[in-house]
């Protein structure tokens, strides 16, 4: 059989990675083939403001519409509660159809099939459907999530017990969510919404083995869950891989995006926003790469960028696991449980000291518009990728001025800044090491200028 050929790329999965990077390829005037079929998964996920604008801001509308909320985040960890944001709970299919609605309305072809192969050859990336087509592409991208990773991971977890999801018929109307630590080890995140509820469990392997013979007697001797579940019988449950690592982004002419290249533990940040941030860091190498540019800085710059942010989330879930571990009251060593967890991936902190002395100015690759272009970056030990802009405002000329001594050209820096001007000063002003920046003297500077955020 021969060949249908399906654009420049070539994407399977329709999730959020799949359909963001179908989206911003598209956008770039590239052609983009998607692939997906939507799974009968009915889970409930929960999505952070942030995330929610980034999928508004790629126009999957019908998407963002799917998200209920703001509701208060509460969380009861290591015998602390808190509720230190909001978050959007989304309904899953009904969110994963919504997707692929919003790339066809953009205009974008999706073939719904089950796939049962994605492979290089040659010069083609191919990818063979269940009815015996196979289409091909100059470059094809795995978006399948991390059970198409499951033999490529390394460093992964040596803890990666799977998740273990209740469902069962909600007796209150009011969508909600929460998030707890275990006294008797593990955590738990619920969500109650549109007459269902659902309970995601992390527990020791022991302790699951026992609550899946009678799940509905485990859940009523839970004091904690009692409360959020109620009286509801469990309608369904299952095991889900919770498999963590991190994979090589590229296999000859397939890259791997989302969780197909970096699966994190769903404790140390979203999953969603894994998968937008993948996104975004993949289609300026596919733009570059389609345009002449070489291969092999495109794909150390995305690899280099998928490592570092595995290792802040694995980082991020290890001090989780330290606060349940060890609460302000512990008059005991913490369970064997959170102990393991909390010594993986190492020791580092989470952000490292940024002092003065050590922030240089050098050059390298940085997402620029649709495409990686070189540019001055401004190089720190958190940030060793470097930032090239602060809320849209390159940074190295006024890092270069502050070293040379040169507060005039630091000032006019500042004012040509405009209404970014007071975003810059604050950001600047988290490093107590920095010195201090000369107040840009202006009308367009002001002190109800919106924020931005560093970027690469």
């Amino acid at each position: 059989m021969h060949d249908e050929a399906a654009g420049e790329v070539l994407i399977a999965g329709g999730g959020p990675a799949g359909a963001a990077l179908a989206m911003l390829l598209h956008r770039a005037g590239r052609r983009v083939t998607l692939v997906g079929r939507i799974r009968d998964y009915r889970a409930i996920e929960g999505i952070s403001r942030r995330s929610l604008q980034a999928l508004a801001g790629l126009g999957l509308r019908r998407a963002t519409a799917c998200a209920v909320g703001p509701l208060p985040r509460r969380v009861t960890w290591g015998g602390e509660a808190r509720a230190p944001n909001a978050e959007w709970l989304l309904p899953r299919p009904a969110f994963d159809a919504a997707l692929l609605a919003d790339l066809r309305e953009a205009g974008i072809p999706v073939i719904e099939a089950r796939i049962t192969a994605l492979a290089s050859d040659g010069d083609r990336a191919r990818l063979h459907l269940a009815d015996g087509r196979v289409l091909s592409a100059p470059w094809g991208v795995e978006a399948r999530g991390r059970a198409a990773a499951r033999r490529q991971f390394r460093d992964a977890a040596p803890w990666s017990t799977p998740a273990w999801i209740l469902r069962g018929a909600a007796t209150e109307p009011t969508p909600a969510s929460a998030a707890l630590s275990l006294p008797g080890s593990g955590w738990a995140w619920w969500s109650r919404l549109a007459g269902q509820q659902y309970l995601q469990l992390a527990l020791p392997e022991a302790t699951l083995r026992r609550a899946r013979r009678d799940p509905d007697a485990w859940l009523a001797a839970q004091p904690e869950l009692v409360p959020l579940w109620g009286q509801a019988g469990i309608r369904h449950h299952y095991r889900r891989p919770s498999l963590l690592g991190r994979t090589r982004v590229r296999e000859g002419r397939v890259w791997r995006l989302g969780d197909a290249a970096m699966a994190i533990d769903p404790l140390s940040g979203q999953g969603i926003f894994n998968a937008l941030s993948s996104a975004h860091g993949l289609a300026p190498v596919l733009n570059s790469l389609l345009e002449g540019q070489p291969i092999a800085p495109l794909e150390r710059f995305h690899q280099r960028r998928q490592d570092a942010q595995f290792w802040r989330f694995a980082r991020a879930g290890r001090d989780f696991y330290r606060q349940a571990a060890y609460p302000a009251s512990i008059t005991t060593d913490p369970a064997p449980y959170w102990a393991a967890r909390c010594h993986w991936p190492d020791h580092q902190p989470l952000h490292l000291p940024e002092p003065w002395a050590r922030v240089r100015v050098a050059r390298g690759l940085a997402i620029v518009g649709t495409r990686l272009d070189e540019r001055e970056l401004v190089v720190t030990p958190d940030q060793p990728l470097g930032i090239q802009a602060v809320a849209g405002i390159p940074l190295a000329p006024l890092v270069r001025a502050i070293q040379d001594g040169d507060q005039d050209a630091a000032q006019a820096l500042l004012i040509a800044a405009g209404p970014a001007a007071p975003a810059i000063i604050r950001w600047w002003a988290d490093h107590p090491d920095w010195p201090t920046l000369p107040a840009p003297f202006s009308s367009g500077a002001t002190a109800s200028s919106p924020a931005g955020s560093a970027s690469q």
